[in-house]
């Protein structure tokens, strides 16, 4: 096996990804993740409205529900998002995330939290990765809780995955800007690398 070396040289074929800068990557992420958010509960709002009961008149049928807002489900779900967040992203990395290329980043002082891999992945599977969170946590549950009927009995359930998947979509934002932004330099069929907590394609 080759010696690892932090810095690509001229033999490794490797082409730099730029990034924007931190003040635009936050800006866009954050402009996007709300868009996300708009889209997909608005949309869950109209359907909702066109699908609504009607009563006499064509008025839609008042909805009772006598059910207290469960607070520990909406924080649990807060808490939680994080962690299966970046667990999504890590199952989908080479070797399932147990690969020792799999790294764990805990910054406190900026109260980050991430996963990172150290090596390299095809640009599909690097797609699918990057954006595995916002299919698994967001598009997926809001689809299958407009499919299924919620009683109150599971009520808290409905409420945690509300709140997860509305934070998800936010906090997506920025997966699905760094989609675009790859997409924009690297060529299909490509490989993406990171090394040094630097990203090449090759």
């Amino acid at each position: 096996m080759p010696e690892e070396r932090d810095e690509p040289s001229a033999e490794d074929g490797l082409t730099r990804i730029h990034s924007p800068s931190s003040r635009l990557g936050y800006l866009l992420a954050g402009l996007v993740g709300l868009v996300l958010a708009l889209v997909v509960f608005g949309s869950v709002v109209a359907i909702s409205l066109l699908t609504l009961p009607r009563g006499a008149g064509g008025q839609t049928a008042p909805v009772s529900v006598d059910v207290p807002m469960p607070w520990g489900a909406a924080i649990l779900a807060l808490l939680l998002f994080i962690p299966l967040h970046e667990l999504v992203h890590a199952v989908v990395h080479p070797g399932l995330g147990l690969s020792p290329r799999t790294v764990v980043v805990l910054w406190p002082v900026k109260l980050r939290f991430g996963v990172y891999y150290e090596g390299c992945m095809t640009l599909r599977r690097w797609l699918v990765m990057r954006l595995a969170p916002l299919a698994c946590l967001s598009v997926i549950p809001v689809a299958l809780l407009m499919l299924v009927e919620i009683g109150p009995t599971f009520f808290a359930l409905e409420i945690f995955w509300q709140v997860l998947t509305l934070v998800n979509l936010v906090g997506s934002g920025g997966d699905v800007v760094a989609a675009i932004w790859v997409l924009r330099q690297v060529p299909a069929g490509a490989e993406i690398c990171f090394r040094g907590g630097k990203a090449y394609w090759r």
